[in-house]
């Protein structure tokens, strides 16, 4: 088992999902983040209009999902090909030891 984290602008979060729904991932979580990158923040204009601030960070969402070893491939390869663009994101993969289900008691892929 793998656990895909995808740090992407929000706006990408419905495109994501639909992705994760069409390989049969099974689920997901998702949540709001702040960070700063090589993608700086738009200016912000304040003060009525006569003051614009630099943010520091960006905010996006993030995105976890655990899926079968045989899926990871297709998967990271149908996220970059739809959600790649200037907007920046990042796909980050790490291997899952331990997985259970605490309502069916199942582990491992029977789990997922």
């Amino acid at each position: 088992m793998k656990k895909i984290e995808l740090i992407i602008p929000e706006s990408k979060l419905k495109d994501a999902h639909a992705i994760l729904i069409n390989v049969n991932s099974g689920g997901m979580s998702y949540y709001t983040v702040e960070g700063s990158g090589r993608v700086k923040a738009e200016g912000i204009i304040v003060g009525r209009g006569t003051v614009e601030t630099q943010p520091e960070y960006i905010p996006r969402t993030k995105i976890d999902v655990i899926v079968k070893d045989d899926q990871v491939e297709q998967l990271v390869s149908k996220l970059t090909n739809r959600l790649g663009s200037e907007l920046g994101g990042k796909i980050f993969v790490s291997d899952i030891s331990i997985a259970v289900d605490l309502r069916t008691k199942k582990t491992g892929d029977g789990a997922l």
